[in-house]
């Protein structure tokens, strides 16, 4: 039996689990994102610390990603703890606006693509930061706009 079949039978368990499934549907998008570029994704371990995926360049080039997500337009991403800049290299932080038990419309799906340093600086001028060193956060208007798919910024 396929997983489709019995969430289509208990439509509240699903309601459920898609609303707990931020997170994952990010890094999907992510994934899918990177793919459409030529890139290569592989999903890593879920306890891996600010590591969510490991991604070769299509000239070879292998470096990690960070994805954060969340469901709202002009989000807050938590980012519990200090970024380190050896876990991985990339951040993308991911507004995917969408009801819980919906996924989000492709066309109002933003991507912000940071480099780790970035968001450590980021994370590192925040006052809440300051004061949660273990509680911490990335609001919306603290990244630059020009983060906005920036492709640029990946290694090719």
């Amino acid at each position: 039996m396929k997983i489709r079949e019995i969430a289509e039978r208990h439509p509240e368990l699903l309601t459920s689990i898609l609303a707990k499934s931020t997170g994952a549907l990010g890094e999907v998008l992510v994934a899918e994102a990177l793919r459409e570029r030529g890139f290569r994704v592989r999903p890593v371990n879920n306890n891996t610390f600010q590591y969510d995926l490991e991604v070769t360049s299509p000239a070879g080039v292998t470096f990690g990603v960070e994805v954060k997500a969340d469901r709202a337009r002009r989000p807050t991403w938590f980012v519990r703890t200090r970024p380190s800049i050896d876990a991985s290299q990339f951040w993308f932080f991911v507004s995917a606006p969408r009801e819980p038990d919906q996924l989000a419309d492709p066309a109002l799906v933003e991507m912000f693509i940071l480099t780790s340093m970035e968001t450590r600086v980021i994370w590192d001028n925040s006052d809440w930061n300051k004061r949660n060193p273990t509680n911490g956060d990335v609001r919306r208007w603290q990244i630059p706009d020009d983060a906005l798919n920036a492709w640029h910024k990946l290694p090719q």
